[in-house]
């Protein structure tokens, strides 16, 4: 029987390789996507969680700041311990404004990649794709978590922590495209 063998492939052809990898995948979001709309990624254990309350124009807003021990930045760089401010908090009343956005509560002791959005003015941020830029990581495998943080979304692919950095480094050396 002869074997097959695999040209070297072009740049375009792996650049439509990895924009159609969460398709062939079955993948409901895009790393690619997800990429470009963080302006952080990274691999991190959520440490600690404390509410508080954030000026936002003149009001109170209540708010989480979460904070992570940082094992990978995959996107940007920044300290070992990393915090940031969410809006919402982790009790999630029905008023919530982090549960009408369906924003994730980061639960200390799990491991998380995030897509991190840029800081707001307000001095907020939140993961990048309506949730979808938060996955919840066990060993060496990721799936997206479900908005509690504490377990994946039902029926989640699992994908392997090496293939999700390949795809955001790819994503990064991409040539930039212009319109």
């Amino acid at each position: 029987m002869a074997s097959l063998r695999l040209p070297c492939w072009p740049l375009a052809a792996r650049a439509v390789l990895l924009a159609l990898a969460p398709v062939l995948l079955g993948a409901t979001f895009s790393v690619a996507e997800l990429t470009r709309g963080a302006e952080r990624i990274f691999r991190g254990r959520c440490i600690a969680a404390r509410a508080e309350t954030v000026d936002f124009k003149g009001r109170p807003l209540a708010a989480t700041a979460y904070f992570f021990e940082v094992s990978e930045y995959l996107k940007g760089d920044g300290p070992r311990t990393l915090s940031f401010r969410q809006a919402g908090t982790p009790a999630r009343e029905t008023s919530d404004l982090g549960r009408i956005a369906g924003l994730t509560v980061f639960e200390p002791g799990n491991e998380y990649v995030i897509f991190l959005r840029p800081v707001s003015k307000a001095g907020l941020t939140s993961a990048a794709g309506r949730g979808k830029g938060v996955l919840l990581v066990t060993g060496e495998v990721a799936q997206v978590a479900d908005a509690d943080g504490r377990a994946p979304v039902p029926g989640a692919e699992r994908i392997a922590y090496e293939a999700i950095r390949r795809a955001v480094r790819q994503v990064l050396e991409a040539p930039s495209r212009r319109r």
